[in-house]
């Protein structure tokens, strides 16, 4: 986290972290979203994406991250599930994270509209230098890739 922190100042960046697991096929679609040929080159121009393994069964727990759950832990997030994600400015405070919607309940892959509206509300707040073009190329690749209505729940 020290050197995503430090890179951040470098590149005058925010620090986006997705904590994800190997089991969590949401986690692997918010990782292709993130880090993909269609959508990577807009992240990486505005973030430092890091991502953190957590709440591995017994048999991978060697996969987790160390002080991933801490940092989780930190941030009031230990039982929102995963995929979860935060946004660290330069500094290293915290300034957003996917405990977006109501009763701070965890986006996890942006899916449903209301959950995609969140998401685009997180990108207004953390990327000011991300171009409305560029908001709108996201927001369109969510849309395309949600799930049909009735397999929408994002976390597990």
């Amino acid at each position: 986290m020290q050197a995503a922190i430090q890179t951040a100042k470098a590149q005058d960046k925010v620090v986006l972290v997705h904590f994800g697991a190997s089991w969590c096929g949401w986690c692997k679609r918010l990782d292709e979203m993130l880090q993909g040929k269609e959508l990577g080159k807009f992240f990486s121009k505005h973030y430092v994406v890091v991502h953190m393994t957590v709440q591995e069964h017994d048999k991978n727990k060697k996969l987790e991250t160390p002080g991933a759950d801490e940092l989780l832990a930190a941030n009031g997030a230990t039982k929102s599930g995963v995929p979860i994600f935060m946004f660290f400015n330069k500094s290293g405070t915290k300034v957003a994270d996917s405990l977006a919607l109501p009763e701070r309940t965890n986006i996890g892959y942006p899916a449903s509209p209301e959950e995609i509206q969140a998401f685009g509300a997180i990108l207004d707040q953390t990327a000011p230098r991300m171009t409305l073009a560029e908001r709108a190329t996201v927001i369109r690749y969510l849309k395309a890739h949600a799930p049909p209505p009735d397999n929408a729940t994002s976390t597990h």
